[in-house]
This record gives structure tokens, C-alpha cells and sequence, in this order.
């Protein structure tokens, strides 16, 4: 069964048209990086996975529970089952680390505060940051800030994460240390969606990689096939920018 899967996902801002009739399924355990232009819907299919943008047609299902129809949203609680990883953090401001992570588990979870707090102590280890536990985000880099938002998105035990081009907001010398997280995530087989400019790294932590252009689903495949030896020649000619 897929973790994810959108059938024929249609959206239009006004008369724009941002994507136009994309499907895409993932397996438990699959890491599927989407490429391509800049305004080719990327971002909006990935937001649309988890309501934080609405669809016009087509349909979502989550860990087989459906929860969009023919572009209608259901009321569902499965879209909890995903988790996010936004481009700019997006903590708050006013809270420690350790309350960015715990928050969420607590009141949606229901979590107690032992196990919530048990739990972060894990995960900022994991990502090399427990000493990091009673700071505020404005004391941390980006690369930093961005890693706490990697253990906050984890801390809602999610059936699979969705990042948005995790390193964009970061200077280059921080974009190693999040990319490593995200490899170590998929070493631990965690089931995630990349969209990313990283080809190169997307490359090497993908199963398969998808390349999006002008709304649609251009090229999709394993690494090699997409990046080594892509057969589209949109999909060519957007891998020509990038040198190895």
C-alpha cells in the first residue's frame, strides 16, 4: 500500500495553471526528490499533500485512507500522519527548542510532557543538537534552526515527511549539515518527498526522482535514468544548468 498517493491533481491560481493532471504514488520506505524550473507546481503539489494549499480536482490518499475526492477535502485526521519541513523554519520566535518540538505532540498527540520531552532529548541528539535544548531560535544558525524544524517535524512520529526545499534559505556552507540529516533519514528507510535544487544530492538519497515542468509530471525514474540519462528533452535542457 502507498504511503502517499494523488491521482490526476489539478490546480489553478485564477486562470493559471499550476498543475495540470499529476499522480503520484510513494511506497513506504521510498524517498522520491521532484526537480525542476522554478513556478513549474512543485511546491503547491507538495503543500497540497497536506491541505496547506486546496486542490481544484483529483484525489489524495493517506496510508489508504482517502482524504481528498474529485477535489473536495474530507474530514480526516490522516493528513497528521505527514510531517513538514517548510524552506524558512518557520519556529517560534518566543519559544525554547525544546518547546518548538514538544508543543505539537502535547496538544495534538496527547502526549504527556515526560514522554514529549523524552522523546525531543532523542531526536535533538540524533541531529546534533542537544545542547542546543534551552535555546531560543534567534541564538541558532540556520542550519541549526532548520535541524531543530527536521526534529520537531519528526517528533510527530509521521508516516513520512515532506521537505520544500530544505536548504534554500541557507548559505552553502550550512547546506551540508542538513543533507546529511536528510541521508541518515533515509538510511533509517523514513519515507520522504524532496523538492529540491540539490540535483546532485537528490541523486544520491532518491529512489526515484521526478522531474516537474509547466504543471506536469515531465520525466520520472530512477537517478541514473533522470539525471545521467534523461530521454525528455525539457528534461535535458534543465539538467544542462546544472555542472557536475
Amino acid at each position: 500500500m502507498s504511503v502517499i498517493s494523488a491521482k490526476n491533481i489539478k490546480k489553478s491560481f485564477g486562470k493559471l495553471e499550476v498543475l495540470k493532471d499529476v499522480s503520484l504514488d510513494v511506497q513506504e520506505g521510498e524517498v522520491v526528490s521532484i526537480i525542476g524550473p522554478s513556478g513549474s507546481g512543485k511546491s503547491t503539489f507538495l503543500r497540497s499533500m497536506i491541505h496547506l494549499e486546496t486542490v481544484d480536482g483529483g484525489s489524495i490518499s493517506i496510508d489508504g485512507e482517502e482524504v481528498v475526492a474529485n477535489g473536495i477535502y474530507l474530514k480526516s485526521n490522516a493528513f497528521q500522519k505527514l510531517g513538514m519541513v517548510f524552506q524558512n523554519f518557520n519556529l517560534f520566535p518566543h519559544k525554547s527548542v525544546l518547546e518548538n518540538i514538544t508543543l505539537a505532540p502535547m496538544l495534538v498527540n496527547k502526549e504527556t510532557k515526560d514522554e514529549a520531552e523524552g522523546y525531543a532529548r532523542e531526536l535533538l541528539e540524533s541531529v546534533g543538537l542537544l545542547d542546543k535544548i534551552d535555546a531560543y531560535p534567534y541564538q541558532l544558525s540556520g542550519g541549526q534552526q532548520q535541524r531543530v524544524a527536521i526534529a520537531r517535524a519528526l517528533a510527530m512520529r509521521p508516516r513520512a515527511i515532506l521537505f520544500d526545499e530544505p536548504t534554500s534559505a541557507l548559505d552553502p556552507e550550512l547546506t551540508g549539515e542538513i543533507l546529511k540529516v536528510i541521508r541518515d533519514l533515509a538510511n533509517r528507510k523514513m519515507t520522504m518527498v524532496i523538492v529540491t535544487h540539490e540535483i546532485e544530492f537528490a541523486k544520491i538519497v532518491s529512489d526515484r526522482i521526478i522531474f516537474m515542468a509547466d504543471g506536469y509530471i515531465v520525466e520520472e525514474g530512477s537517478p541514473d535514468a533522470v539525471v545521467d540519462n534523461p530521454q525528455n528533452e525539457r528534461t535535458k535542457a534543465f539538467l544542462k544548468h546544472f555542472t557536475r
